[in-house]
């Protein structure tokens, strides 16, 4: 059998033939199992040399495995390996056992334990998984029996705490954190749900914050701290009863060893403007978020309403999601995001309350934030950025250092990304500085280098040439310029 199979570089499958080993190969074009290829084939054994035999059928298509960390590749031979690496750039470790047996198991938990133990990724555990993909068991249809945490959890979603009420200076929660904070706590009852709230206790919590990550601890954390707040002001329990007193997630430990997300890199952006031209959808979003500094909350609903005159100036004006409405972004049009709008306006592509949506029977409607986001992503993936953590938000952090770099005050960026704490324009003023003086320093050690020598500062003393005669004279080194000549 003289027929082989590789894949490329961009992972195309490709077929050729070789009678020995060592020796030359020649590569088939035609479509496999089509006339043209049989004939290519039987006319390359024939050049190499080599003895008709049994072909080789297609390869099986390759499945990944469904547990994380551990993916599947093929190799020249056809052989399916399996492998567990965290991350691109670290070493991939082979698993050997079989897989769908107990060893596989073991040996995969062995092997991951192990990456992260050497490589400290403290953003990941090896039974962490997300929230929402694991299975709940169903909650009781009956009403809750008073004083379970059910009841109080059933309660505490009626009350002006998670509604919100201005009358009695109640913010309430967002929809995105209502969402989030009833799948984190709703994860608890199942268990738990019947008991007494007594039986929350801090041994409990700090168990189920050890079963998630480090992000899933701390957002579990403040979720219940929420609810006992509201149970505190309300009379339901004591505040020296507070099982949460203490208690401390490793959330922004985490958020500072990984950085959180990353920022877009010039190379990513070149890669995902060359895929991607004017007039097209993918190029329309990317523009969006480099060009307005807009949050995806902000970004989805982005739409021609947001455009306004301010000091005979185009303006971008849109009162942020995130604040609810009370904090305000003003940015002026930038002349390539205005080039960006007239090509989409072009090509038909921009709706009357959004400029990117879902289309749906010619029109251009408002789409998910969640699912704008992927779409974003599907799009920066096929460009070549497939970076887990680079996402719409590494956008806006890749122009806030930008804007930092440019020397914009705290103030100015504070309006245009709308922020209401300093903090967050003073960190990335100060990363910037920091750099600049790293830059400015290197620049005038490399300007003294370039300049005058020592010797034109220190000329060598001459005094040797009177007191010694030309037949036994004296070097005098620079060491000894300080010592006293007796």
């Amino acid at each position: 059998m003289y027929l082989y199979f590789d894949y490329s570089p961009l992972g195309a499958l490709r077929w050729y033939v070789k009678v020995s080993r060592k020796g030359r190969r020649i590569g088939i074009r035609e479509e496999y199992g089509t006339k043209a290829f049989d004939a290519a084939y039987d006319a390359a054994v024939t050049a190499l040399g080599g003895v008709m035999r049994k072909r080789r059928s297609a390869p099986d298509p390759l499945v990944q495995p469904e547990r994380r960390y551990v993916q599947a590749d093929r190799s020249q031979r056809g052989q399916t390996r399996y492998y567990v690496q965290l991350r691109n750039g670290l070493p991939k470790i082979r698993i050997k056992a079989e897989l769908g047996t107990k060893d596989f198991d073991e040996e995969c938990d062995a092997t991951i334990a192990s990456q992260i133990a050497l490589y400290g990724d403290a953003s990941d555990h090896i039974n962490a998984q997300k929230q929402r993909n694991e299975p709940r068991g169903e909650l009781p249809s009956e009403p809750p029996t008073p004083h379970t945490l059910r009841w109080y959890w059933t309660l505490y979603k009626q009350s002006d705490h998670w509604l919100g009420d201005l009358r009695v200076g109640q913010k309430g929660l967002s929809e995105s954190t209502r969402l989030q904070r009833t799948g984190l706590i709703e994860s608890l009852l199942p268990e738990n749900g019947e008991k007494p709230f007594a039986v929350l206790t801090r041994k409990v919590i700090k168990a189920e914050m050890k079963a998630r990550t480090p992000s899933q601890a701390g957002n579990l954390l403040s979720a219940l701290r929420g609810m006992i707040r509201w149970m505190i002001e309300e009379g339901h329990l004591d505040e020296d009863d507070d099982p949460t007193i203490g208690l401390k997630s490793g959330k922004a430990k985490a958020s500072r060893e990984t950085g959180g997300f990353l920022p877009w890199t010039e190379n990513d952006m070149a890669l995902y403007r060359a895929k991607w031209p004017l007039g097209t959808e993918a190029r329309l979003m990317f523009d969006i978020l480099h060009y307005t500094f807009l949050r995806l909350g902000d970004a989805h609903r982005f739409g021609p309403p947001h455009l306004r005159q301010i000091m005979r100036k185009m303006a971008v004006q849109i009162a942020t999601e995130k604040s609810r409405g009370n904090t305000t972004v003003t940015v002026p049009v930038h002349p390539s995001f205005a080039e960006s709008l007239r090509a989409a306006r072009a090509a038909g592509m921009i709706g009357a309350e959004v400029f990117t949506g879902k289309r749906v029977k010619g029109r251009v409607l408002p789409m998910n934030k969640k699912a704008w986001a992927m779409k974003f992503k599907k799009y920066a993936v096929l460009a070549g950025v497939n970076e887990p953590k680079k996402s719409c938000h590494g956008v806006r952090k890749a122009r806030a250092e930008v804007a930092a770099y440019a020397d914009c005050t705290e103030s100015q960026m504070m309006a245009m990304f709308g922020w209401t704490d300093p903090k967050m324009p003073a960190h990335y003023i100060a990363q910037a500085n920091r750099e600049k003086l790293g830059v400015s320093g290197m620049d005038k050690i490399i300007a003294f280098d370039q300049s005058q020598s020592l010797d034109d500062f220190m000329p060598l003393l001459d005094g040797n040439g009177a007191r010694t005669p030309d037949a036994n004279k004296v070097v005098t080194l620079r060491s000894n310029f300080g010592k006293k000549i007796p």
